[in-house]
């Protein structure tokens, strides 16, 4: 250690020493303190963030009983066999299971013909409450229009508005791609909340705004499959003092599957489901 450096550390010590508090204590203070405001940040986010919902906290009578339905989760496993509405070869390891798959269809169809599936959806995303329209004295609260799962095929998308297939732009591509991904875009369902005063309208959105969730049941109709069929430049590149090229041929980049839903019934509520806002059925 050189000369400067020890009495740098000398001074520093005698300066702690001259200050009311030891360095110990001063230390498990500010300890204290720095723990006591993580805290207080963690338990303001976590009231931010809104909690799962709960399940089968509320007994509903038709169309929007839990028993009554097939339930689907946004990005989860699509139910079994809604392959089978899709014209083209069934899902399979090998030919045997293949085969094995398409002998089921028929008996899928039947079983699909007809079935009510229900979706759960919650605020804030795919629940909203927008800004409070004074002018006309509402509130407008959008519910997803669609979801997203998958199977072995790959994504799929059910809707129970009008989807269309569109191109998100250059800045959903990956750097450097020359073509992008088409994806379905389903418009939300829009619904009004009238308020009696502007105070109301206030106390509304700060009670409510993160306590929305809805529930959508509804049965498969139609389906449409995307296609954009793009050829690709050849890519080549040197490995290991070998020239290797890739590329070169036709992709298919549209959005893909889509299965066209008709609804049965569309509830919103609060309170975790117990109080309803709004039942609208076609």
């Amino acid at each position: 250690m050189s000369l400067r450096t020890t009495t740098l550390v000398v001074v520093a010590a005698l300066v702690g020493a001259g200050c009311n508090k030891p360095p110990s204590k001063r230390t498990q203070e500010q300890l204290e303190a720095l723990q006591k405001k993580k805290a207080e940040e963690a338990k303001a986010k976590a009231e931010e963030k809104p909690a799962p919902l709960p399940v089968d906290v509320v007994k509903l009578d038709a169309p929007y009983n839990d028993d009554g339905n097939t339930r689907l989760q946004q990005d989860a496993a699509c139910p079994e066999g809604l392959w089978a509405l899709f014209p083209g070869q069934a899902p399979g390891a090998d030919a045997a299971e293949k085969k094995a798959n398409e002998a089921k269809r028929k008996d899928l169809l039947a079983q699909l013909k007809g079935k009510q599936f229900m979706v759960r959806l919650r605020a804030p995303t795919e629940v909203k409450l927008l800004p409070y329209d004074a002018p006309n004295g509402q509130f407008t609260i959008e519910v997803a229009g669609g979801v997203d799962c998958s199977d072995s095929f790959g994504n799929l998308t059910i809707a129970w508005t009008d989807a269309k297939a569109i191109d998100p732009g250059a800045s959903a591509a990956k750097e450097g791609a020359e073509v992008t991904q088409n994806i379905w875009q389903a418009p939300p369902m829009t619904f009004t909340v009238p308020m009696k005063s502007q105070l109301d309208a206030r106390e509304y959105e700060k009670k409510n705004h993160l306590a929305l969730s809805a529930r959508v049941v509804f049965t498969l109709d139609t389906v449409k499959v995307d296609k954009k069929l793009k050829k690709i430049s050849k890519v080549s590149e040197a490995a290991a003092g070998e020239s290797l090229g890739y590329g070169g041929g036709t992709e298919d980049w549209g959005a893909g599957r889509l299965i066209r839903a008709k609804l049965v019934g569309t509830r919103v509520a609060l309170d975790h489901e117990k109080t309803q806002v709004l039942d609208k059925r076609p």
